[in-house]
């Protein structure tokens, strides 16, 4: 197994997504009392097609679609102008439910990562 391979990649880079998204959400928790303030979220389907398409590059002379760690790229708009008097479209608890949610997809990633580095480990050992 490579360890660079396409799979591992995607991985990291799912990853990172969930690092990324775990910036927004606490943002849009810090910005709970800012009037107006429009809470942001970042899409997984949409920066996962971004970085298929990025590792699906087929000659090392094409160029590269971008780097799919930037949240920027994903950001969408989610809940309405203003719920709340303020104008303020943040609810904390639905906040905190995606930041679990996000933290625990997060570590689901790290442990298969770790499983899949104690393979290799294994495999160089020669144990197992």
């Amino acid at each position: 197994m490579k360890l660079e391979s396409e799979g591992v990649q995607a991985l990291v880079a799912a990853m990172r997504f969930r690092t990324a998204r775990q910036g927004v959400l606490a943002a849009n928790v810090a910005n709970a009392d800012t009037p107006r303030y429009r809470p942001v979220d970042l899409e997984f389907e949409t920066a996962l097609g971004h970085e298929q398409l990025r590792l699906s590059g087929t000659d090392a002379r094409h160029l590269p679609a971008g780097d799919g760690a930037h949240g920027r790229s994903y950001r969408v708009e989610v809940g309405p102008k203003g719920s709340g008097p303020d104008g303020n479209g943040v609810s904390l608890d639905d906040e905190l439910v995606r930041m679990s949610r996000n933290a625990g997809a997060y570590q689901d990633q790290a442990d298969i990562l770790s499983r899949l580095m104690g393979l290799v480990r294994s495999a160089i050992s020669g144990e197992g």
